[in-house]
């Protein structure tokens, strides 16, 4: 008996490890959608899962401070300590089904989500004083995936009523310099940016789901461990009792 509470006790440890490990590598992956992802929320306020970035740094902060309560319970073999990172662990895998569904349901609604978004909000209010947060998430998505519009550069004449034929923001500029998007001779991206948003945030929900389930199964694998210690701690204590006795 003894020798099976060991064993389960190193075994508890070594996955503690593991799955501080795993919380760092949920706090980088959510740190990396946010950044490079969080202007596109801007543009798309009603797309909920670009929100799925915040929750998982939310998730990596949780795991890697009960990755500590789990090493202190088995190290301990502290019965309440035990019980406490088996319920937390059961409580970030509920949330991370969350956000795995999160992906899957909005997958399949992305290309409509950008479309709408762009075309009914994000060129008509760009350039407006009180718009400035939005005018600035529209120049780096122009700037960062190389595009022009929605379908295309001539989206800002036809939707706006700020550019004329063959005229744009700067930033759809090949080469920026002040100005330069008022110039219609002058050349600018002519590929619009749905298509590339599309292929950006399809890529971002694919890691958020693959991330969310390999976790998942590495904290299923946890909660048995430490309710195995947990029941050998248990079994351990009534045998000390029952021998007192």
């Amino acid at each position: 008996m003894e020798r099976d509470k060991r064993c389960a006790q190193v075994s508890l440890l070594i996955y503690t490890l593991l799955f501080l490990t795993s919380g760092i590598a949920l706090l980088s992956v959510g740190i990396h959608l946010h950044t490079r992802e969080g202007p596109f929320a801007t543009l798309l306020p009603s797309f909920p899962i670009l929100n799925a970035a915040n929750l998982i740094i939310f998730i990596g902060v949780i795991v890697f401070c009960v990755s500590f309560v789990g090493c202190c319970g088995a190290f301990k073999l502290h019965r309440g300590l035990l019980i406490t990172f088996f319920m937390c662990l059961f409580i970030i895998f509920l949330m991370e089904v969350v956000a795995g569904c999160l992906g899957f349901v909005y997958r399949g609604q992305v290309e409509q989500f950008v479309t709408d978004e762009l075309t009914t909000q994000g060129l008509q209010k760009y350039g407006q004083t009180y718009e400035a947060g939005l005018t600035a998430a529209w120049d780096k998505m122009q700037i960062m995936l190389s595009c022009c519009g929605v379908t295309g550069s001539r989206d800002w004449h036809l939707y706006t009523p700020y550019y004329g034929p063959g005229q744009a923001p700067d930033s759809c500029c090949f080469a920026y310099t002040p100005g330069c998007g008022n110039d219609p001779l002058e050349e600018k991206w002519y590929i619009g940016c749905r298509d590339s948003l599309v292929m950006e945030l399809e890529g971002s929900i694919n890691t958020i789901c693959i991330v969310a389930f390999v976790v998942a199964l590495i904290e299923i694998l946890g909660m048995s461990l430490s309710s195995c210690l947990f029941r050998r701690v248990n079994s351990g204590d009534d045998d000390g009792a029952a021998i007192a006795v």
